[in-house]
């Protein structure tokens, strides 16, 4: 699969400098709100959770901040992110182990039905293929488990182009604006309907789906259909 960083013309050390600059923003109280009030009461004790393109680690280092006693697994395709995770984050008591996938070229190296809360942030929009991730997603999910996805909402190029651009320095402007201009047309892909119809065409009910941040980024709270004991 590609990159986001192949799609934007950007080094590994790049992303992986603006995910932990914009972790605090995407992760925000807001967010972990909704992650308390929808996706907490769902979760067994000691679950088992896998972050699909996990990026430097760091949601997971937030969640095993507030669940204790989880299993933690966080996956991506890019070497230096894994790097990042396992040797520059701290997850306390939990534990957590990391690994380099291509989702696309092989299964999550789990067992089926062994995964509480799969996770996917800001990843399924860029692939080619998302109905075959769907059915990944089935199979790695425990009778009950929850698939959180958290992803890019369609906007007028114009508005995202002013969003992407707001914080590059002078310097940087002419590299970035056609950084984001190759990037635009992954992130900008689905609307809020293309999202609840592509889940469930992927076998997925949506319970529950919400804005967290601005109107470019959405959370959708899915389970398996005919999952009754989710």
């Amino acid at each position: 699969m590609a990159s986001h960083q192949q799609i934007a013309g950007v080094t590994d050390e790049d992303l992986v400098q603006r995910m932990i600059n914009s972790h605090d923003d995407r992760f925000d109280a807001i967010f972990w709100q909704f992650f308390t009030e929808d996706i907490e009461p769902r979760l067994p004790a000691s679950p088992v959770i896998v972050d699909l393109g996990c990026g430097p680690g760091l949601f997971l280092r937030d969640v095993a901040q507030r669940i204790e006693g989880g299993q933690l697994h966080g996956f991506d395709l890019t070497p230096a992110m894994i790097d990042y995770a396992q040797n520059q984050v701290s997850y306390g008591a939990a534990n957590a182990k990391f690994s380099v996938l291509d989702l696309t070229a092989a299964p999550v190296p789990l067992p089926d039905a062994s995964v509480d809360l799969v996770a996917m942030t800001a990843v399924l929009h860029v692939l080619d293929d998302p109905l075959q991730t769907c059915a990944e997603l089935k199979r790695l999910l425990a009778p009950g488990g929850t698939f959180l996805l958290f992803d890019w909402i369609k906007q007028p190029l114009e508005k995202y182009m002013q969003m992407m651009m707001a914080n590059v320095p002078p310097e940087r402007a002419v590299v970035m604006e056609k950084a984001m201009m190759r990037l635009s047309v992954a992130h900008n892909k689905y609307e809020i309907e293309d999202w609840i119809w592509l889940l469930e065409k992927g076998g997925f009910e949506v319970v529950v789906h919400q804005q967290l941040r601005s109107e470019h980024f959405h959370a959708f709270v899915c389970q398996a259909q005919g999952d009754s004991a989710g």
